[in-house]
């Protein structure tokens, strides 16, 4: 199994190989997918002749679905200039490679969700720009999420317009009865014939998904119930400037706090890949689009990967919602275990969180009530990120021959990093031999597992 970490400014994009089988895991942001993955993948079509058998849609965030998006409006271009040129009509080329072929998309679309899906956006936006006045940190970065939602929904109907029949004709969740994607018994998909893959859903479940319905209809049905506009900014008068520093607060108690995870995170479609390794065993890949280490867990249970109290040992594990301090507690650090850690994170809202870290370097390095008890804890392990200090300091070189001046965004981006980096170097040199770093310099990376 190959798979490699694609650039994807804040959010994810991989690119699954496993014998027969490739699978795109979301396509992040409009920027990056254009500037980086759009060339990649069409290069990847041209050298190896292959398709993609599906694309993964893990949930409507923009930093998921956006690249996506791009990547269905670049196959629209090609179609019709193949159709214009079968006819004889002049057209040019479109001015980037040609996309690989779809297969099929799994991915649970608003219109499956909600049919006032068009209006949520509109309440979302409402939402942010009122949370954008407050100057207490969490609720600026829980504005940034609304406003990211709101921007994704616009797009998330277009993936589902781009994709119909009457258009890229492109299978929508064939596999669940062209319903929503989730855990649904223990069903073991296989996406072709001559593939060994086994892919398991372990979220969201049903109840998940009913929660983000509800918590849609409640906001566009009973706005005060889910919190006026009026209400809310009489809270932030009451509550603004910033949260105090958690004085006598441990790591334990500020990390992995579900209520503060967003509902279109918790909904997040989850998958087990499982392939049969040709020197005996089985090759495991948890991807997590950004759920929460407890659904994750409950998932792993259900399919009796996880027994209780027991823990689990895998192959690959990526770092759900990047490496965010709201996903990720010890527990779930010490129970699951990993090769390869994957971390889809530019610095952009803090992430990877730096304690998110310390508890996962705790976890494999550190003293003996902190370590995990799987036998495996022991082995070397590598952390990568597809993202880097080297990288962004390109981005804001062409940023400044562009405009002139320096983005604040970027060096925000890149203070955080490099406090990234510095910490895992330090562990890296304090535990010689047992952990290794790659992060994004230039070309995507590519794991082979």
């Amino acid at each position: 199994m190959k798979i490699t970490l694609l650039p994807s400014d804040k959010g994810d994009c991989l690119l699954i190989e496993a014998g027969a089988v490739t699978i795109l895991a979301d396509g992040g942001m409009p920027a990056s997918y254009a500037s980086e993955v759009r060339g990649y993948l069409g290069k990847w079509a041209e050298d190896t002749g292959k398709q993609l058998d599906l694309v993964y849609v893990s949930h409507v965030d923009q930093d998921h679905i956006a690249g996506v998006l791009q990547l269905l409006e670049d196959t629209v271009q090609w179609r019709v200039f193949d159709h214009k040129h079968a006819n004889g009509q002049s057209s040019g080329k479109p001015p980037f490679r040609r996309p690989p072929k779809v297969k099929r998309i799994w991915h649970n679309a608003f219109k499956l969700m909600v049919a006032e899906s068009e209006a949520i956006g509109t309440v979302l936006a409402a939402r942010a720009n009122t949370l954008s006045s407050s100057a207490n940190p969490s609720l600026l970065r829980l504005a940034d999420a609304f406003r990211s939602i709101a921007n994704s929904i616009p797009e998330a109907i277009k993936v589902s317009r781009r994709i119909a029949a009457d258009q890229l004709n492109i299978p929508l969740n064939g596999e669940f009865g062209k319903l929503l994607a989730m855990v649904r018994g223990h069903e073991v998909i296989s996406l072709a014939a001559n593939s060994s893959l086994a892919i398991r859903v372990i979220g969201p479940f049903e109840k998940d998904l009913e929660v983000l319905r509800k918590y849609w209809k409640n906001w566009l049905n009973n706005p005060k119930k889910a919190g006026s506009l009026q209400d809310l900014e009489e809270w932030l008068e009451e509550n603004d400037g910033p949260i105090p520093p958690g004085f006598g607060v441990s790591i334990d108690d500020e990390l992995g706090h579900r209520k503060d995870v967003t509902e279109p995170n918790l909904a997040s479609l989850m998958l087990l890949l499982e392939e049969p390794k040709a020197s005996g065993g089985v090759t495991r890949v948890i991807m997590t689009g950004d759920g929460h280490a407890d659904d994750i867990l409950a998932g792993l249970t259900h399919h009796g990967r996880l027994a209780d109290g027991a823990g689990l040992h895998v192959d690959v594990l990526k770092l759900q919602h990047h490496g965010s301090e709201h996903n990720l507690h010890r527990a779930f650090a010490r129970r699951i275990t990993a090769d390869h850690y994957l971390i889809c994170a530019n610095g952009k809202d803090k992430n990877p969180d730096l304690r998110v870290l310390e508890v996962l370097l705790d976890s494999r390095l550190g003293v003996a009530d902190k370590l995990s008890p799987n036998a495996e804890a022991g082995q070397p392990f590598t952390i990568w990120l597809n993202c880097s200090t080297h990288y962004l300091d390109k981005q804001q070189a062409a940023y400044i021959a562009k405009k002139g001046t320096r983005s604040t965004e970027l060096d925000k981006n890149i203070a955080h990093l490099k406090a990234v980096e510095a910490l895992l170097a330090e562990a890296k040199q304090h535990n010689p031999g047992r952990l290794k770093l790659k992060s994004l310099k230039a070309s995507p990376l590519e794991l082979e597992v």
